[in-house]
């Protein structure tokens, strides 16, 4: 059975309206805004830290319902609302990631690391789908992952034809997974979950689960949340069309569809939870059980760095994409998914996969990139680690490709013009083959209008800024990158941040001078501004003139003279400010970490997020903070806009019959001659929503169809949202943190897996001898054997050996294998830095091995283990004082102050 290739598109668009509009008619008692210049750091850190831990008792207080029966994160605590899910009770990948984020800082001050484990061991049981959920992938063939079906621009264009007008090409990871971990299981979470079974279909392949993936987004880069069906991943054709299912609302082909199932990764989601790992680990969390696990979802993420079909970056300029073979299919940007599937059933042994062509600027991740890379996360696979060093220089020049003359990041670019490896249109600037594209993805509405996707994004590239200048990794061209992009970037966001004070526009929500005047981007603008104690503002919306000059290299970096962001609609969006603060304190922080001091600018940074802060919390309401939001676009709950091609006819979820007798017909020139329904229509039961009624009856007293205005009120809603309440909690714990300087707790709390204490005797040794007993050059030559004294066979890939160390002036390091029995290929080296240092130790150096490396006899050595370690500009040590050395040691000898771990669990030695 050929394998389906589907458009899944994930579409975080929250589409935020003005909440006031002022039209401006005088401008007596206007002020410009000055900013302030000295750091403002007024407020007791310990204030900052009990407001993130009541929040966090918020949040996880059951009454107060953000999790469901199952321990499961909904999207918001209300039902009516319609975003990215389309109901406040599904939930996405994105919260299982914010749900790590808020564990790890609880962690941090608590020292109890139990609830984050209780956390990924949730993702791992309902949003990871595991090998019974994904029952055909050892049928996938990586000569040939996918069937092509071109993309199109409306959902009325749908179902597509799946063709071989563009062969696809091969797909280079999936030996080398199967070779790291025995199978090509995937190891991610599919993006979107109905959490309490709303939809009425149920988990076919995990019948045990409430909880059940749906899927929403495959028709284009029109189809909105208005426009979308939410269906089934497991499509046994129970509800549907007879015997089709809901497969032939999206694709077709010249044979009867087969039952199937899919499941999308949004790779944002994904990366946030290693970043999450990684700053776990950094902040004393080390059970590396979990830590591995964050290893392995890194080694499957590497998909979203590859062309939807693998074909040849750049390829497709004139329209005719070559299939890729090895990696030159890979553009190295965390792409919008990656997606995989397979048959279920009578002949169901078939699978397929696919990435994604398009990049957005506000799915990088930087730090995840680092992390995998060359912060202590590196993945097992041979090639992860280099793959994701590659990921990390180019994320970076795309920043500095993206930014505008004004700071704000542009939209992305696309291996694949619509969708369907069009030529590039003519003048349109490229990078490394790719073509600029301002909305990516989607543009209902525009995918890079909202601010948040800049606050997400950039708030990464702050903390990477943070990690090196912390480090004293300050001397290399992507320090320079990441100092550059966030540095404008937060020079520009500043012009448009107000606390007390609210800023003047047009009823066009545009930014107005105190003569009147529009202010359509340029550099330090002078905004109008009134008096509005206890209030905040900062953009909700962007719009973009121009185009980045073409990439050529950093070192012909042009700064983007003709490309130019608008920003507009000051608003209250707690979430984004929430990561907007978390932005411009780890900005502030490394000013003073590079410089001894805060800068100027990191100064206001300060200031401005410290006032954020303060002025947050008096919209607490005992649940969470929030602000009441205008939702204009609610009158689509009503229009008639839910595409279903001609002659299509099946059941729902939630017993209805679909198109259904309310259908009119669709209109012809979007391509489609099938009719169209309404979002109620689609899903009959959100007529029982407790605010349905509300919104109803505004809708029919106030909402005129011939203006598109609401004359009589705008639906007006306070929405709890999990991402939202998590951003404002660890805003408040990043603070105390950084800033405030606040550690966690003396004695922490053992997590839920302790790590027993071994003394030196067991049945796994290390053996230890000191190749080089010169204390005080520029290298460290610790020589190693693992002895298995035991009478089973230990697969090596489960061992860690940690050699603990004090670095001496802190500079990037550089791991070598010289030599090693299992083979250097094998072997893997990262550098840990402790957050508090231990007696003769700031830093260990982490050796683990890939499955290649075999297994460790009964009775049996793994040979020697050969490796040396030295800092990139060659600056001596000091061992003479390091916990791991012993220049006595000149052969081979039992030595407990070499750490070995199995599956995360210390096995020999004590730490110091």
């Amino acid at each position: 059975m050929e394998s389906l290739a589907w458009t899944l598109l994930w579409k975080k668009a929250r589409i935020i309206f003005l909440a006031f509009a002022l039209v401006v008619s005088a401008f007596a008692g206007f002020a410009v805004s000055p900013r302030s210049e000295t750091a403002y750091a007024q407020t007791d850190p310990q204030v900052f830290k009990d407001r993130f831990l009541q929040l966090y008792n918020q949040i996880k207080n059951p009454a107060n319902g953000y999790f469901s029966p199952e321990g499961i994160p909904y999207h918001s605590i209300e039902t009516l609302i319609s975003e990215a899910p389309d109901y406040g009770h599904m939930t996405t990948s994105e919260a299982f990631s914010y749900w790590l984020w808020l564990e790890t800082l609880y962690g941090y001050f608590t020292g109890d690391w139990s609830k984050l484990e209780q956390a990924w061991t949730k993702m791992e049981q309902f949003i990871i789908p595991n090998s019974t959920e994904q029952p055909t992938m050892g049928s996938y063939n990586p000569s040939s992952p996918a069937t092509y079906a071109p993309e199109h621009p409306y959902p009325d264009r749908y179902p597509t034809l799946l063709n071989n007008s563009v062969p696809a090409g091969q797909d280079p990871l999936d030996a080398e997974l199967k070779a790291t971990y025995g199978n090509n299981v995937t190891y991610l979470m599919h993006w979107l979950l109905d959490v309490d079974n709303w939809y009425g279909f149920g988990n076919l392949l995990n019948p045990s689960h409430t909880a059940t993936y749906v899927n929403t987004f495959q028709r284009g880069e029109q189809e909105s949340v208005w426009e979308a069906i939410t269906h089934p991943s497991q499509d046994n054709f129970r509800f549907g069309k007879p015997n089709e299912g809901f497969v032939t609302l999206f694709v077709k082909d010249n044979g009867t569809p087969a039952q199937q199932w899919r499941y999308t990764a949004a790779s944002d989601a994904d990366a946030r939870a290693i970043q999450v790992m990684y700053w776990a680990k950094q902040l004393g969390y080390n059970n590396q059980t979990y830590l591995d696990k964050a290893r392995k979802m890194g080694d499957y993420l590497r998909y979203t760095l590859f062309d939807k079909y693998f074909q040849q970056i750049g390829s497709a300029n004139d329209g005719s994409p070559s299939p890729g073979s090895g990696k030159n299919s890979a553009h190295y940007l965390l792409s919008w998914y990656t997606a995989w599937g397979g048959g279920l059933g009578s002949g169901g042994n078939w699978a397929w996969r696919i990435g994604s062509s398009h990049a957005h600027q506000g799915y990088q991740n930087p730090v995840a990139a680092y992390a995998l890379s060359a912060g202590g996360l590196a993945p097992r696979s041979a090639t992860a680690q280099t793959d994701w060093a590659t990921s990390l220089q180019r994320q970076l020049e795309f920043y500095t490709w993206l930014q505008s003359s004004e700071g704000a990041i542009g939209g992305g670019a696309t291996n694949s013009v619509g969708g369907s490896y069009q030529p590039y249109p003519s003048g349109r600037s490229t990078f490394y083959g790719m073509v600029y594209d301002e909305a990516p993805v989607y543009r209902d509405p525009p995918s890079n209008s909202w601010f948040g996707f800049q606050a997400w994004s950039v708030e990464r590239v702050a903390e990477l800024y943070y990690i090196w200048t912390s480090s004293g990794n300050t001397n290399t061209q992507q320090f320079q990158m990441v100092k550059n992009i966030v540095t404008k970037w937060v020079d520009w966001a500043l012009d448009y941040t107000f606390v007390n004070q609210r800023p003047v526009t047009d009823a066009q929500g545009y930014f107005l001078t105190s003569s009147g005047s529009r202010v359509l981007g340029g550099n330090n603008p002078q905004i109008a501004t009134v008096s509005d104690p206890g209030q905040f503002y900062i953009p909700s919306t962007l719009e973009w003139q121009g185009q980045p000059d073409t990439w050529n290299g950093y070192a012909n970096y042009t700064g983007n003279p003709n490309f130019h962001a608008i920003a507009k609609d000051p608003g209250q969006d707690v979430g984004v400010t929430g990561n907007y603060i978390k932005l411009l304190t780890f900005f502030a922080a490394a000013t003073k970490a590079e410089t001894g001091n805060y800068t100027a600018l990191g100064s206001q940074a300060l200031n401005v997020a410290e006032q954020l802060l303060n002025v947050l919390w008096n919209f607490n309401d005992g649940v969470g903070i929030v602000r009441p939001e205008q939702r204009a676009d609610y009158f689509r709950y009503f229009t008639k806009e839910i595409y279903f091609p001609s002659g299509w006819s099946g059941t729902y979820g939630q017993g209805n019959t679909i198109p259904g007798p309310g259908a009119v017909p669709s209109d012809p020139s979007k391509g489609g001659n099938g009719v169209y329904i309404s979002y109620a229509e689609l899903r009959p039961k959100i007529k029982q929503d407790p605010k349905w009624s509300y919104l109803e009856n505004l809708y029919k007293t106030s909402y005129n169809p011939s203006t598109g205005r609401w004359e009589n009120g705008v639906p007006t809603f306070t929405y709890h949202r999990f991402w939202a309440q998590v951003d404002v909690a660890t805003a408040y714990a990043e603070f105390a943190r950084l800033i405030g300087g606040l550690g966690a707790s003396p004695t922490p709390t053992p997590s839920a897996t302790p790590t027993p204490t071994p003394s030196a005797g067991g049945n796994l040794v290390v053996q230890y001898r000191a190749a080089d007993t010169n204390a005080t050059d520029n290298q460290l030559k610790p020589h190693f054997r693992i002895v298995n004294r035991g009478t089973t066979s230990v697969p090596l890939s489960e061992l860690t050996i940690r050699y603990w160390y004090t670095v001496d002036g802190d500079k990037p390091q550089v791991f070598n294998c010289d030599w090693a029995q299992v083979g250097c290929s094998n072997v893997r080296g990262s550098f840990v830095k402790l957050t508090t240092g231990r007696t003769g130790a700031d830093y260990y150096i982490e050796i683990t091995f890939t499955s290649g490396a075999g297994s460790l006899a009964a009775g049996g050595s793994s040979g020697d283990i050969q490796v040396r370690i030295n800092k990139n500009d060659w600056t001596n040590y000091n061992e003479a004082n390091d916990y791991s050395c012993d220049p006595t040691k000149t052969s081979f000898a039992d030595w407990n102050r070499v750490t070995l771990y199995r599956n995360g669990q210390l096995v020999w030695g004590v730490e110091p």
